[in-house]
């Protein structure tokens, strides 16, 4: 069964897994349904868009979809109704019980063949309510602000892009090219059932895409608090996810052995706790600090950052930044301890899990074949967990055009094109070619920042009313009709 659509929106399968090639004349060609006659576009009522935007995200918080499990598809299926409501056909997928996945497309006047993809997760990090100032899941607006885990990652990003669609709907604003929404589920897990699952068993969805933008990137403050700067990642760290396995005999505690499971698996940590990643300047990584140095008169060390880091004093002065470190090596983090329930008995076997964020360029073999030389002991097992390769998108093209013309005009600001040292679903999307970005036009305040996997997760109203208003200039933009 599929939905009626509007003159100039696509038609969307409810029943189907794509979206459906319907018959109808709602699907000729804009031409031959005398678009050009269409009305001229018509003011949007913001503080309508403001208040509708700050009443779904508190439902969208209130929404637990912690992952794992996830359980996202009772707000794939929100969302869903939220677009069907305003007349654009979106549809959801279930690619495993539970999980969640919605897809709706804006229909432009088909002057441009590619579309854009505006890129969201549905599900979020755990929460412990007992760390919180308010209860993470309670959408709670207070003070101006949306508190609430997911309000920054990436639930009001997502609800930023949906109300720019719905705003340029509603006003009437025929753009040149679809703006196709997705969000998926299992992103904070690695993305398997979720975006993974999607690009692989659903690819006529986004078959005529060739943008996409995606969290990764947003708005900072200069050093001045006056300018600010567009900061865009073009490519990202990618994950190498790997289970060190020790063994050992079992027994009582009261008689220990003179090596366990446990004492290997602590000697090999150590190790790695002492292990040194050699140094790397990419590209967008020296482009990132050479341009920030200009704008924001930093350390004229960073002009050229490579050189720089050879000299060892100012280089122990660089890496002491965690976030600084990370940008220029390959970073080896253990995350999970685990062996015996008990504390009188002796497990056979502990594991430990660890988090390697490998820089664009490292060989995964490699930096696995590097660590089993530093641990030295071959009797621990080392297994892969999750990897993929990193690709990167350029830092040129119509997209970051657009974008540059939106922060020039909109913030008389700076664009600057980066390396994120996180991974997010952008990566499946690379994969078949499709230039991705990280950004999401909203202002970040430092202290919502630190909310970001942390504690006490929110997001201004103002920042989110302001991060739609720039998304549908950017979209307009973007998709700016040819008269």
């Amino acid at each position: 069964m599929a939905i009626a659509a509007a003159p100039i929106l696509a038609c969307l399968a409810i029943s189907g897994s794509a979206f459906a090639a319907s018959p109808t004349p709602n699907l000729l060609p804009a031409e031959s349904r005398g678009v050009s006659q269409a009305p001229p576009p018509q003011p949007i009522n913001w503080d309508r868009v403001t208040q509708e935007a700050t009443d779904l995200l508190s439902r969208y918080i209130q929404i637990n979809t912690t992952n794992p499990p996830g359980n996202e598809l009772d707000a794939a299926r929100m969302l869903k109704e939220k677009f069907l409501t305003d007349g654009i056909p979106a549809t959801t997928w279930e690619p495993q019980k539970g999980r969640g996945i919605v897809a709706a497309r804006l229909r432009g006047i088909g002057k441009h063949t590619k579309s854009i993809i505006l890129l969201s997760h549905m599900d979020v990090v755990p929460a412990n309510p007992k760390e919180w100032q308010f209860p993470p899941f309670s959408g709670l607006v207070k003070n101006g602000q949306i508190w609430g885990r997911g309000a920054i990652d990436d639930k009001g990003p997502g609800v930023i892009e949906l109300m720019a669609m719905l705003a340029i709907k509603r006003a009437g604003i025929l753009l040149n090219r679809d703006v196709l929404f997705i969000a998926t589920g299992d992103e904070e897990e690695g993305g398997k059932n979720g975006a993974g699952w999607f690009v692989d068993h659903e690819a006529s969805v986004f078959s005529d895409a060739g943008y996409l933008l995606n969290e990764g990137g947003g708005i900072s403050p200069l050093a001045d608090n006056k300018r600010k700067v567009y900061v865009v990642s073009v490519t990202e760290k990618t994950p190498l996810w790997l289970r060190l396995t020790a063994s050992g005999p079992a027994g009582h505690a009261s008689d220990p052995p003179a090596e366990t499971a446990v004492t290997r698996l602590v000697r090999a940590l150590d190790k790695l706790s002492e292990y040194k990643t050699p140094i790397h300047v990419i590209g967008p990584v020296q482009d990132y600090y050479h341009t920030m140095a200009e704008l924001d008169h930093g350390p004229k060390q960073q002009l050229d950052l490579s050189t720089a880091l050879k000299d060892p004093e100012y280089q122990n002065k660089f890496l002491a930044d965690p976030s600084q470190n990370a940008a220029v090596r390959d970073t080896i983090t253990p995350t999970v301890l685990s062996a015996s329930p008990k504390t009188n008995v002796i497990s056979e076997t502990a594991y430990a899990e660890i988090d390697c964020r490998l820089l664009p360029g490292s060989d995964p073999k490699t930096v696995t074949s590097d660590i089993k030389k530093v641990i030295g002991d071959d009797t621990i097992k080392v297994d892969v967990l999750l990897n993929f390769p990193p690709i990167s998108s350029p830092s040129r093209s119509p997209l970051m055009t657009s974008i540059d013309t939106l922060a020039r005009e909109h913030d008389q600001a700076s664009v600057v094109p980066s390396m994120i040292i996180e991974f997010t679903d952008s990566h499946y999307f690379r994969q078949k070619k499709i230039v991705s970005y990280g950004f999401i036009p909203i202002e970040v305040l430092p202290a919502e920042g630190k909310g970001i996997h942390g504690i006490n997760e929110r997001i201004g109203v103002k920042e989110l009313a302001d991060g739609i208003q720039r998304m549908v200039e950017l979209l307009k933009n973007f998709g700016a009709r040819i008269r």
